[in-house]
């Protein structure tokens, strides 16, 4: 969906702009004026459980303890991974809704760790995408908005596959809204190797509108905000002619703002991962611009 009117919507307080100082000691971020967002994500401890096998692939639920909840997620992945990929499903869609399509990822050689984003409606508590609310909780100092928090759930999951696997190259992919929050996670981890977005955008610099706070806000959750943080590392932005959610040239506008890293790839489809979208990710994540 588009989200301008969520932008629009959020409320103007007066307020100096909240940040929590960086600490090797617990979790902490800290955000600048400019919007530009650092997060300080301890190691969490894990919990897995085998879900199915089949010969060289497994699948396994991994819960995350977190010290703002647990948080599900599943790891579909071979003995020996190439790569590994941090998967960031689109609004409303659970963790568990990627099983069947993500075998291929596995039989490909690549170890697929999708999080059961909080909001979506799966095992992981939470709410909706909700600008206003976050924005709220931000300026009382009280909690850290679920966007952050979100953020710092993708981060996580780079770790536990860097650990389990030893040092493959990380990508985190996100599609619609999991584009967004994947983009946060690159922009705040330099140990992720690249992004993906599907069927994902900015928000068109919204925040550049406000002042104070709901300006440094808006713009740390702006993946076109977020694009310098991200590049010189690859990304590849997917999007389809016939998306009736969000404007292909909303796509275009946040593959231009990563710049020459960037590869900007029309689909067939219409909103979302699709087989083609599969079959071309399969293929180019070992080389992205081979």
């Amino acid at each position: 969906m588009r989200f301008g009117f969520l932008l629009l919507a959020i409320l103007l307080v007066s307020s100096g702009c909240t940040s929590v100082q960086n600490s090797d000691e617990k979790p902490s971020f800290l955000l600048s004026a400019d919007g530009n967002l650092s997060l300080n994500i301890p190691p969490v401890k894990t919990s897995s459980e085998l879900i199915e096998g089949a010969g060289n692939v497994a699948g396994e639920e991994v819960t995350f303890m977190s010290f703002a909840g647990n948080v599900s997620s599943i790891l579909i992945s071979p003995s020996h991974p190439v790569a590994g990929i941090v998967w960031a499903p689109g609004a409303g869609v659970p963790a568990a809704g990627h099983r069947d399509h993500l075998l291929a990822y596995a039989e490909a050689g690549y170890a697929v760790l999708v999080v059961d984003i909080r909001g979506n409606g799966g095992k992981t508590p939470g709410y909706p995408l909700n600008l206003k609310v976050d924005y709220e909780k931000l300026i009382s100092g009280d909690e850290w908005p679920q966007v952050y928090l979100i953020a710092g759930d993708l981060i996580s999951a780079e770790r536990y596959l860097h650990d389990r696997f030893g040092s493959i190259p990380v990508w985190a992919v996100g599609e619609s809204n999991g584009g967004r929050y994947a983009a946060q996670a690159v922009a705040a981890d330099p140990e992720m190797f690249g992004y993906v977005g599907i069927s994902t955008s900015g928000f068109d610099r919204q925040g550049d509108q406000y002042e104070g706070p709901a300006k440094s806000f808006l713009l740390s959750v702006d993946p076109e905000v977020l694009a310098v943080r991200i590049s010189p590392r690859p990304s590849l932005i997917f999007h389809s002619p016939r998306d009736p959610i969000i404007p292909i040239e909303s796509g275009k506008k946040l593959a231009a703002a990563l710049g020459d890293s960037a590869q900007f790839i029309m689909f067939n489809g219409t909103h979302g991962f699709d087989g083609e979208v599969d079959q071309i990710l399969i293929a180019r994540l070992n080389s992205p611009f081979g």
